[in-house]
This record gives structure tokens, sequence and C-alpha cells, in this order.
């Protein structure tokens, strides 16, 4: 066998290694690896593969996350650059302080219009009526929510 060059001996074809043999998908030539070149060859790739690791000059990227050029105001809606402190139309702070809880609750409130039934709100979302009136006091205290 011309293993060490990874042709098929009989056609030349691109032999494919399995564990202990070969093969030629071109001319169905089957063989066996003898033991020296099964040794051989994992050695040579752990070799490769611990160099690689212990290489200092070794650099592992990442896919970057995308990021929104834009968010909503919490305020007065109105798109904002993403990360923005505060409002240039409102003037208000930007806060992401809010719990899960606390934007369940706000987006809540702003998809229903501003105007909620406390009970139904707290069906809808699943929450005893007792913490969704704290989320509402909360977010009332941190200016976000008005009532009228």
């Amino acid at each position: 066998m011309s293993g060490s060059s990874g042709r098929c001996p009989r056609c030349g074809y691109v032999l494919r290694y399995t564990t202990t043999g070969y093969s030629c998908n071109f001319c169905g030539l089957n063989g066996r690896r003898s033991v020296s070149s099964i040794v051989a060859s994992t050695e040579g790739s752990l070799r490769r593969k611990v160099q690689e690791f212990l290489d200092p000059r070794r650099t592992v990227s990442y896919n970057r996350p995308v990021q929104r050029a834009f968010q909503a105001c919490l305020f007065c809606g109105v798109n904002i650059p993403f990360g923005s402190i505060t409002c240039p139309t409102c003037g208000k702070p930007q806060t992401t302080s809010f719990s899960d809880q606390d934007r369940r609750v706000f987006d809540y409130v702003a998809a229903h219009d501003g105007v909620i039934s406390i009970s139904n709100a707290a069906l809808d979302l699943s929450m005893p009526m007792s913490l969704l009136t704290a989320s509402l006091e909360r977010l009332k205290a941190t200016g976000v929510l008005k009532q009228e």
C-alpha cells in the first residue's frame, strides 16, 4: 500500500481512512492499516493539536453581537440611538434597571395604550395583584408611568 501518500495503489484515487483500514471510493479497494501507521498518524495528529493549543499567538475569534442602531425612549417612545443615557426629545434618563417583572408590566401597559384593569392585567400576566400593584408603584416612582 502506498498509504503514506494517501493514494490508492491500484487506481491513484484518494483513500478514505478508517480506524484500522482504508478504502478507495473509486475502485473499491479495501486494505488494513498497519499498527505502526495508525500510531504514527495518531501521534502526529496529537502533536499538531498540542502545538496549536500552546502557541502563544493563538487567537480565538467570536461572532460579534448584533447591536441595534436605535431603541425606543422609555417615556415618549421616540427612536433614540442605542445606549443613550438621556432622551434628546423629552430629556428623561433612560434607566434600564427594571426587573423582568417590571418590564413585563410596562410592556403590558404600553400594549393597552396606558389603560388597564388591575384584575385583568393580573390574570393576563399570571401574577398576584399585590405584585402587580407593587410593580406599578415602582414604575410610577421612577417616572416611567404617570397616573391620570
